[in-house]
């Protein structure tokens, strides 16, 4: 399905494709997405991308191979954005507008810097999926969403993008009651659900590693994914803030 003539990045840390799950097909970890292409992305961010993040484009191209960003828009209302319009040919280096701020790019009124949208949905409450990091050298801890017209909380929906639009679905599913919506949804379902266990992605909203980083959070924060500060070699870490939490939203609101 997803992924004839994938390679293995020679010695690439953080994959998320462990496990092989049918040897018959031969899964391999790496997306088959070019070097070159890979680097413009990193090059346009200035951030590691992980390898959901491609496997689930060319996921796209199987469903639409015209229009990949797009192939979400009619069955779920979603649409690939962000780092993903590297990849649909947007951005082009030599096209590329001079005050074209990637970092900035789809970035809602309430997003921390640690949060990085890739996927977008109805605009009224202005719903939106992105990768959450704690450190920009890192690669992203969860998927979160957020719809910005609502409030600034960031809810944890796996540990990939494959999870973060599964938990959508089975959402939409429960609120659809036309019956060829439904058949719609749950063909798409039965692909994601069949990409994700071949590629050996969890399609948990909480995962064991996101269970281990809740324990290191050291403050809540107001979008409630937390902040992990670790301790350095001076044995110096976090500090609150010498206000309150009235004061300091005040700034925001």
């Amino acid at each position: 399905m997803v992924g004839s003539g994938r390679k293995r990045r020679p010695g690439g840390e953080g994959s998320q494709c462990e496990k092989p799950v049918d040897v018959k097909k031969s899964k391999s970890c790496e997306a088959d997405i070019p070097t070159d292409l890979r680097k413009e992305v990193e090059s346009h961010y200035r951030l590691s991308l992980p390898e959901d993040f491609y496997h689930f484009w060319k996921f796209c191209e199987e469903l639409d191979p015209e229009k990949p960003a797009d192939s979400l828009s009619l069955s779920l209302g979603l649409r690939l954005v962000g780092p993903y319009d590297i990849l649909a040919g947007k951005h082009k280096m030599k096209k590329r507008s001079a005050s074209l701020n990637c970092n900035l790019h789809w970035r809602f009124y309430y997003d921390p810097p640690e949060f990085q949208t890739i996927i977008i949905g109805d605009s009224k409450t202005q719903f939106h999926m992105g990768y959450f990091r704690d450190s920009p050298d890192e690669l992203p801890v969860f998927v979160g969403t957020n719809e910005a017209k609502k409030n600034c909380v960031i809810v944890p929906n796996g540990d990939n993008v494959f999870a973060a639009v599964k938990l959508f679905l089975m959402k939409k599913l429960k609120e659809v009651t036309d019956k060829k919506k439904i058949s719609l949804l749950k063909n798409i379902d039965e692909k994601l659900t069949e990409a994700a266990r071949e590629l050996g992605f969890s399609l948990e909203q909480r995962t064991a590693k996101m269970k281990q980083r809740d324990k290191k959070v050291v403050t809540k924060t107001f979008h409630g994914a937390g902040l992990v500060v670790p301790v350095d070699k001076n044995d110096v870490g976090y500090r609150e803030l010498p206000e309150t939490d009235g004061n300091v939203l005040c700034v925001y609101v």
